[in-house]
C-alpha cells in the first residue's frame, strides 16, 4: 500500500473520521470530568470517615467508666492505633472514587450516550450522534457562558 493510496483513503473517508473524532473527544471530556470528580469525592469521603472514627475513639478515651488505670491505658492505646492506621482510608478512598466517578457519569449521561452512539454507531447513527453532540455543546455554551436558561436566584 503506497502513501498515495493511504492519502486517498483519508480524503474519501474524512467525514467519517471527523465524526468519530468528535465522539472520541466527547467521551474523553466525560471521562476527564468523571475522573476529576472521583478524585475529589474520594478524598472527601475518606476524610469524613476518618474524622468520624477518630472522634469516636477520642470520645471513648476521654470518659472513664471506672478508675482503672489499665482500662485507661487500653483506651489510649486504641485511640493511638486508630490515628496510626491507614487501611480504612485506603478502602474509603476507593469507595469515594467510585461514587464520585459514577455520579459524574450519571450527570453527563447525554454526552456519554451521544458519544457512544457516535463512536460505536455506523452511518446515520454515527452522524446523528455527532449532530446531537454539536447541539448539546452549543446549548451548554449558551447556558454556562451566557447564563441564558439558568434560573435566577433571589434578588437582593
Amino acid at each position: 500500500m503506497s502513501i498515495g493510496s493511504i492519502a486517498s483513503k483519508i480524503r474519501t473517508n474524512a467525514g467519517k473520521y471527523l465524526v468519530k473524532g468528535v465522539g472520541i473527544a466527547a467521551l474523553g471530556l466525560v471521562a476527564y470530568d468523571s475522573h476529576y470528580v472521583g478524585k475529589i469525592q474520594a478524598d472527601k469521603y475518606a476524610t469524613e470517615k476518618d474524622a468520624k472514627a477518630a472522634a469516636y475513639f477520642l470520645n471513648n478515651m476521654q470518659y472513664a467508666n471506672d478508675l482503672s488505670p489499665v482500662r485507661g491505658k487500653i483506651k489510649k492505646t486504641a485511640y493511638e492505633m486508630e490515628l496510626d492506621q491507614g487501611w480504612r482510608r485506603f478502602f474509603n478512598l476507593g469507595i469515594g472514587y467510585i461514587k464520585g466517578f459514577c455520579s459524574m457519569l450519571v450527570s453527563n449521561v447525554v454526552p456519554l450516550g451521544l458519544g457512544l452512539a457516535t463512536v460505536l454507531g455506523k452511518g446515520k447513527t454515527s452522524k446523528f450522534g455527532a449532530i446531537g453532540l454539536g447541539i448539546y455543546a452549543v446549548g451548554s455554551i449558551i447556558k454556562n457562558a451566557f447564563g441564558i436558561g439558568v434560573p435566577r436566584g433571589p434578588l437582593k
